[in-house]
């Protein structure tokens, strides 16, 4: 359970009061329906019920529950715990997820260990945020039981398991504050027990290769979507081995990032590129 005896004592910044309606105009989120990967198995089957009622029941029950099944003898991501509070500020919905199964210990232990400490510090900020945007609103005049508490989602999304590689993205969401949405990639070979970069996979010239290739997908675009995006842009300035990307079995999907590229409409753009090192 995350410490919040520090809100106690917090300054509350006069900047929120302007955009504290619409934090409150926000509804609650729907919980997110659960599904339970079925077993053959009777007795397995009743244990992850029993599970899943507990961890409903009591908020800092700590569980584990697997989402993805193993095949073979493949790596698999699992929710390693859940974490459900609601009051009259927040809710909270997480589901922080390890690997394992990677015939690397050490591996694992690096990367579980990020995205617990990610993580982590991705629920103070938020549940920070929202005891902000609550005394900012109690303090202009509003009814506390007129708050509408903020939703904050933690969550993973596995892209592809393989024999070499493996890629998912945990990600972190707010109802009221998009701009505080992110994603985490995370990009493993299972085979060099190592986080692989798009140098690891297009080689010393991946930069230009990755370019080219935006470049010729950008060109079958709508006139009206190319106007989304800067002028004078250069792709080839936005690739480097911190570019966020994910993978599926035969591809590479390149992610550039809201206002990178283009305007805010245009969103986050993502651009797919076969693999060479399949």
């Amino acid at each position: 359970m995350i410490d919040t005896t520090q809100y106690s004592k917090m300054e509350i910044s006069e900047e929120l009061n302007s955009v504290v309606q619409d934090a409150i105009e926000e509804g609650l989120k729907k919980r997110k329906i659960r599904n339970i990967w079925k077993k053959t198995s009777v007795s397995v089957a009743a244990f992850i019920l029993c599970m899943i009622v507990l961890l409903n029941v009591s908020p800092s029950l700590v569980a584990s529950a697997y989402d993805v099944p193993i095949i073979g003898d493949l790596c698999r991501v699992f929710t390693f715990r859940e974490y459900h509070v609601d009051d009259e500020i927040k809710y909270i919905d997480a589901k922080i997820p390890q690997i394992d199964n990677t015939g690397k210990t050490d591996l694992e232990k690096r990367v579980n260990l990020e995205i617990q400490k990610i993580i982590s510090n991705c629920l103070q900020e938020s549940e920070k945020r929202a005891k902000e945007y609550y005394d900012a609103f109690v303090q202009t005049g509003g009814n506390p039981e007129d708050f509408r508490p903020i939703g904050i989602t933690i969550d993973y999304d596995v892209k592809y398991i393989g024999e070499q590689y493996i890629s998912f993205i945990v990600s972190q969401s707010e109802t009221s504050f998009s701009a505080y949405n992110y994603n985490f990639y995370y990009n493993i070979d299972l085979e060099n027990g190592k986080i692989v970069t798009l140098k690891d996979l297009f080689g010393s010239n991946y930069r230009q290769m990755i370019a080219d290739s935006i470049e010729n997908t950008i060109a079958g675009w709508s006139e009206e979507r190319k106007a989304m995006l800067w002028e004078d842009l250069s792709i080839i300035d936005l690739i480097s081995e911190d570019t966020n990307f994910y993978m599926d079995e035969n591809n590479v999907i390149v992610v550039i990032d809201k206002y990178e590229a283009a305007s805010g409409a245009a969103g986050m753009l993502e651009f797919t590129i076969q693999r060479i090192n399949q």
